[in-house]
């Protein structure tokens, strides 16, 4: 049944994901009226193509806004596992923690969450794009083809993938669009398997599985014979049968037969760092709408949360003044860029110093990084990734052959600025312009260092 508009909006949220529904909960319980859209019905709610993976920072993170999985929705705790490198030339102990979420029961529980805060659910809804840009009104679609328009005091985009709104006219600066390298494509099934898992408190990892250069292949335990398995790579290096590359990394898996899987699909997000500019008048980004996965390894759902948490309160604070311009918001961008958006940089850059590399060079990085403790310190901590470029130096003094030294030196100095620069987030708009100059710069030699690819 289609559920009709609220007469009036606070704060109009688009997409149902966590980032969203922290956001609208959390603005809800100060006392904001909020609309939710979400294109799926309620029941859907959760479904999600992913690994579901969250390491033990990014749960405290969570925990921090209300989001930390329960018991119930955590499939699984692990406490580490294995890489494998080099078509199992090397295999690496990993010592990372975390929890393999039940995604679907996660999602659930933060739309009821949100709900039961006073937030108006409007589901089986999409939006279709802005109605008026300067009133912040845009049009929404139900399922039914009735269509409307919904005007809000604030709008945020929270819509994921597509992100409609900010794509055309969201934040106050437009980004160039993703490249084919810059966006990543996995292919996942939960399938139970025909024998006990040989120890369902570890992860498993395959760096540039067959078919995947440049990706992973994952196997993270949901039980005692439940696994969430994927490939996951970026578009430029997928090809026209990539799940064909899922089929044999699912056929090579050591001791494990896989029955027909319970849930299976495809999905693609954004592996940059986040947008330079999350806001603009009445106007917020969050998610992967904002690119704010990790772009290193795609992961997503605790920086989601962390954005929806401190852009809810940004907008609580600047409706309480009324002041929704984007110097209004702008504390928003500035927090998530000094919280996370500096380490998502970083590790940007290194994705793309290593996207430069043959893969024995990537294979010799990650095992130095690993034997040091490294890869797992600067993976997921908020804060952490200023830790990068002395790991990456470190490295620069093991390698033998001086084209590499030299390579990674060069890496650890994009990384540092880098990291630099986004810890110097501008503080108000008026200085943003030059911010933003210094960013192009940087770029430009990144672009230059890593001409050429593989």
């Amino acid at each position: 049944m289609r559920r009709a508009l609220p007469d009036r909006i606070d704060l109009l949220v688009i997409g149902a994901g966590p980032g969203g529904c922290v956001l609208a909960r959390r603005a809800a319980e100060a006392g904001l009226r909020v609309a939710l859209v979400e294109r799926s019905s309620a029941h859907d709610v959760g479904r999600k193509v992913c690994g579901n993976a969250v390491t033990e920072d990014g749960v405290e993170t969570m925990r921090e806004y209300g989001a930390a999985p329960t018991e119930a929705e955590a499939a699984t705790q692990v406490w580490g596992g294995t890489i494998i490198l080099g078509g199992g030339s090397v295999r690496m102990d990993a010592h990372k923690s975390g929890v393999i979420l039940n995604r679907l029961t996660f999602g659930q529980r933060l739309l009821a969450d949100a709900v039961a805060a006073g937030v108006e659910l409007i589901d089986g809804c999409s939006c279709l794009g802005w109605t008026d840009r300067g009133s912040a009104t845009v049009r929404l679609r139900w399922n039914d083809d009735k269509e409307a328009d919904a005007k809000a005091k604030i709008v945020v985009d929270a819509s994921g993938y597509g992100a409609v709104l900010t794509q055309h006219g969201g934040p106050s600066h437009q980004a160039a669009p993703l490249d084919r390298s810059d966006v990543g494509i996995a292919y996942r099934e939960i399938a139970a398997t025909t024998e006990d898992l040989e120890d369902p408190k570890q992860v498993f990892v395959v760096v540039g599985p067959e078919g995947a250069r440049g990706g992973y292949g994952w196997v993270f335990p949901m039980g005692d014979r439940l696994v969430n398995v994927g490939v996951g790579t970026t578009l430029l290096e997928a090809g026209s049968r990539f799940k064909d590359c899922y089929r044999k990394f699912a056929a090579s898996l050591p001791g494990m037969t896989l029955a027909d899987p319970i849930d299976a699909g495809a999905g693609l997000l954004p592996l940059r760092r986040p947008l330079p500019s999350l806001v603009g008048d009445r106007f917020m980004t969050v998610g992967d709408a904002g690119r704010q996965a990790n772009p290193l390894h795609g992961g997503g759902i605790a920086p989601s949360v962390l954005a929806g948490g401190i852009a809810a309160e940004v907008a609580v604070a600047a409706l309480g003044t009324g002041d929704t311009s984007t110097a209004g918001l702008w504390d928003y961008g500035l927090r998530f860029m000094r919280e996370l958006g500096a380490q998502h940089a970083a590790h940007e850059v290194l994705r793309r110093f290593l996207d430069s590399l043959p893969d024995r060079d990537v294979h010799f990085i990650v095992h130095e990084l690993a034997k040091r403790g490294a890869v797992e310190k600067v993976m997921g901590a908020r804060g952490a990734g200023a830790r990068l470029s002395a790991h990456v130096r470190l490295v620069a003094t093991i390698a033998k052959r001086p084209s590499l030294v030299i390579t990674l030196m060069r890496a650890a100095r994009s990384i540092s600025a880098t990291q630099s620069l986004y810890l110097d987030y501008p503080e108000t708009p008026s200085r943003f312009g030059s911010w933003l100059g210094q960013l192009e710069h940087q770029k430009t030699e990144l672009t230059r260092a890593t001409r050429g690819g593989r």
